[in-house]
């Protein structure tokens, strides 16, 4: 049982009402007010009428709130999915979703949080804990946002939600959370981290150790995204007392270093990142982009006295091989690479190779998260019945919120993996 420390409540709806008179916004045919709750006698549905799996067309979002900059929500509601899932490569019957804007512009922000509600004939309860973004202001200052709660159907099935409460909550809550979730599996994180490592990030390390702010940005795609929405930040801070972690994501799908190159200053360095962290999977291998970054970003340290260390971290997590089977990228004889070259036995030449080489040239941290994953997916996972995918995506399709993307259980893994890395 978690104990829920009374928080600042942001949004609270029983669904009574009508939800639009209530500043709900509704998108689509399938998003409708219904009959059948769990506290009362309404709820809200969401169900996509056409025969594609995958649509934001339609969705129940909550009004534009009101948000504190890397502030920690939860979010509690009631939902019933009764139906065959149809989201191919993961065992998600749809998503909860938190979007967020800039508040001078009302632009929508690129790095929304998403994560999985899963299938229940009946009416279940879920918890989720979800961390807010922010803009940048003058010298690095952090400002508010504001956001949405949204709820999105997969394919033709009817999805219900009730009773939504968003709260505030402490650090300290959050980690009793996520413990509860990581506890539950059956499978646990077999990493043991290489004595090479900090060896490029002395600076970070000095600030957790002697309980000081960071400011961590982490740089690349919808993957870099999910790695960044894990909770790191209260893991960290929970091994290292009285330091302050903060977590920014500079995200947009489907990108990486060859975007990035060119928006150095609006995607980097506004931010002032003591510790600056590149993942995620759509980097091309094309070390010139990299290096790219990298050296506009040590000429303007050298310009402002600012210090950025680097840490680059291989494919975090492999897409599941359905529909798709070229996207998987594990097999078992993948194994973590050790930053420093001559401690490995051979070194493939491919992406995690030549990433390798080009981190030890640059005094750059390097973290396989590739091979960490392998080595889990095929080790404790397996061994719990929820490793590498048959032909159709399964026991994989666990971790998955679709078949490119995490859910929460999946982003447990990650966040464990840095926790990890970086604990003493």
């Amino acid at each position: 049982m978690i104990e829920v420390l009374a928080g600042a409540i942001i949004l609270y709806s029983t669904f009574e009402r009508s939800p639009t008179s209530e500043g709900w916004i509704f998108r689509g045919p399938g998003a409708s007010w219904v009959i059948g709750g769990t506290s009362g006698t309404r709820s809200i549905r969401v169900q996509h009428p056409g025969p594609t799996n995958y649509t934001f067309d339609d969705a129940w979002s909550s009004p534009l709130l009101n948000t504190t900059p890397l502030q920690w929500y939860r979010l509690s509601f009631n939902s019933k999915a009764p139906g065959t899932t149809n989201n191919p490569g993961s065992v998600g019957y749809g998503y909860w979703s938190a979007t967020f804007y800039d508040k001078q512009t009302g632009n929508q922000l690129p790095d929304a949080t998403f994560s999985s509600v899963f299938q229940s004939n009946n009416w279940v309860h879920n918890e989720f804990r979800f961390r807010t973004k922010a803009t940048v202001g003058a010298n690095g200052s952090l400002l508010p946002v504001q956001m949405r709660i949204n709820f999105h159907s997969l394919g033709s099935q009817p999805l219900f939600i009730d009773d939504i409460t968003v709260q505030s909550t402490t650090s300290q809550e959050v980690a009793q959370w996520a413990d509860g979730i990581y506890n539950s599996f059956p499978a646990k994180l077999n990493y043991v981290p290489k004595a090479s490592r900090w060896q490029r990030i002395p600076l970070t390390m000095q600030k957790l150790r002697n309980g000081q702010n960071l400011r961590i940005v982490m740089l690349g795609d919808s993957i870099q995204n999910d790695t960044a929405t894990a909770p790191i930040d209260v893991f960290l801070e929970r091994e290292y007392p009285g330091s302050k972690v903060e977590i920014i994501p500079s995200v947009i799908g489907g990108t990486g270093v060859q975007y990035y190159k060119n928006c150095v200053q609006d995607c980097i360095l506004k931010y002032k990142p003591d510790l600056l962290i590149i993942g995620g999977i759509s980097n091309g291998n094309n070390i010139s982009d990299f290096q790219s970054v990298v050296n506009q970003v040590r000429a303007s340290d050298r310009v402002t006295k600012h210090k950025t260390e680097i840490l680059l971290l291989t494919k975090a997590w492999s897409p599941n091989n359905y529909p798709n089977p070229i996207d998987y990228q594990l097999n078992p004889s993948i194994k973590e690479l050790d930053q420093n070259p001559t401690n490995n036995t051979t070194i493939p030449n491919d992406y995690r190779g030549n990433l390798l080489w080009f981190a030890y040239a640059n005094n750059l941290e390097y973290l396989d998260m590739t091979g960490i994953q392998s080595e889990f997916i095929y080790g404790p996972a397996t061994a719990a019945g929820l490793g590498s995918p048959d032909a159709n995506g399964n026991p994989y399709s666990i971790w998955m919120r679709d078949n490119y993307h995490l859910n929460d259980y999946g982003k447990q893994i990650l966040g464990r993996i840095l926790e990890t890395y970086f604990s003493l």
